[in-house]
């Protein structure tokens, strides 16, 4: 079966965690015999045509930004116009690789642009077309009533629907998609890799004693993700507990603002900013975490993978009440729930894991036995994809 994966989202790179959630779901296809064929932006110092792992990767020329930017941040007439070349581009890409490869099944993820665009090429070329529906092309952009109408159009003329939670297909019927076509496919981790096992080589390299608990939070360093009322709730409990450090992996346009602000309060002892860590090694940074916290004001899919990995590390989970959230962290089973943008409710369900060692263990016990019933391994995901796919070429 050859696939065609259509994506904006994909590592630029080896070891890049910048849609590395495509890139793991196109390495297990490869695996179960797959010809996977992904196309996606140019950017910039990276190859046109690469072969990584096994997966056949064909990046298009647009009129770029010099600096590489997510398409979700664009804005202002000069964005606009990049997206039209992105759009064109992508379209005559598109059905370059379909014709050369004699692609079986084109996947989409997102309903714009990728989607959108996707959905005359299959119906040019007589391809069954998929979309994954993340969360931000419906929650964002069904906002914006005629973006909202390309999200529509994309998602009733596509063969099949598939979305990460329960959550999403109620927010797709209610506007209107066709239930039956909609398939609920989660997020899944590699249980293989992110596993419960005690890493201290970590916490040694980052000065971090036996006796302190370490606080982590993995992802985008953007005021959306609640970085501030981390930071907020953790001087509250600094304050008043001793063991404490809080680690922040990753980057984004906030990091020099919470640096700064971590120095304001004195916090820069306890406080550790790590950027960037490769997908290969982020398992590790689980490993070596006593609490995981995503505060965010609002997650397009769900459960969000920093939180189902967390979970099959065995580490117990602190998430606002917001998307899919609620569909991984089941409230005082595997981990707690807090009203985001609140600095005390947050404060207060991070001070109950601090003060109490053996809920800890239950939370990760039970985070454990939760991956296992519903099936969240990525093994058990591309099976089932892989039996969508041949259903729907007949």
């Amino acid at each position: 079966m050859r696939l065609c994966i259509v994506t904006t989202m994909f590592p630029k790179y080896k070891g890049d965690y910048y849609g590395s959630f495509v890139y793991d779901e196109a390495k297990e296809l490869v695996k179960k015999g797959c010809e996977v064929h992904v196309i996606t932006q140019h950017n910039e110092g990276i190859p046109y045509e690469e072969n990584m792992d096994g997966i056949y990767i064909h990046r298009f020329r647009w009129l770029k930004p010099k600096k590489f930017r997510a398409l979700v941040h664009f804005n202002g007439i000069k964005d606009y116009f990049r997206l039209t070349t992105y759009l064109i581009s992508l379209f005559l890409k598109l059905i370059y690789i379909i014709r050369k490869n004699n692609i079986d099944v084109i996947h989409s993820h997102s309903a714009v642009p990728t989607g959108f665009v996707s959905i005359f090429v299959s119906k040019i070329l007589r391809r069954p077309h998929f979309i994954t529906v993340h969360g931000m092309d419906v929650n964002d952009c069904i906002k914006h009533p005629i973006i909202k109408y390309f999200v529509l159009f994309a998602l009733n003329n596509c063969d099949n629907v598939i979305v990460v939670s329960d959550h999403l297909k109620k927010k797709l019927i209610s506007t209107g998609i066709y239930r039956k076509k909609i398939k609920i496919l989660r997020n899944a981790i590699n249980i293989n890799k992110f596993k419960p096992i005690r890493n201290y080589e970590i916490r040694e390299r980052y000065k971090i004693t036996k006796q302190e608990i370490l606080i982590l939070f993995v992802g985008y360093l953007d005021t959306f993700k609640g970085v501030f009322e981390l930071l907020e709730a953790f001087y509250k409990l600094n304050n008043k507990y001793f063991n404490l450090k809080l680690m922040f992996v990753g980057v984004g346009p906030k990091s020099s603002d919470l640096i700064n602000k971590t120095t304001k309060l004195g916090l820069q002892d306890k406080i550790l900013f790590v950027g960037n860590i490769s997908h290969d090694y982020i398992h590790e940074y689980y490993q070596a975490a006593d609490i995981v916290v995503l505060p965010s004001y609002g997650e397009g899919g769900g459960p969000p993978l920093s939180i189902l990995e967390a979970m099959a590390c065995g580490i117990p989970v602190i998430g606002s009440n917001v998307g899919g959230i609620p569909e991984g962290i089941h409230h005082s089973v595997n981990g707690l729930i807090t009203s985001p943008k609140s600095i005390n409710d947050l404060a207060k369900k991070i001070e109950i894991l601090v003060t109490n060692p053996d809920l800890r263990k239950q939370f990760g016990k039970e985070s454990l036995r939760i991956i296992k019933i519903k099936s969240l391994d990525i093994n058990t995901k591309i099976n089932k994809l892989v039996n969508f796919y041949k259903n729907s070429i007949g």
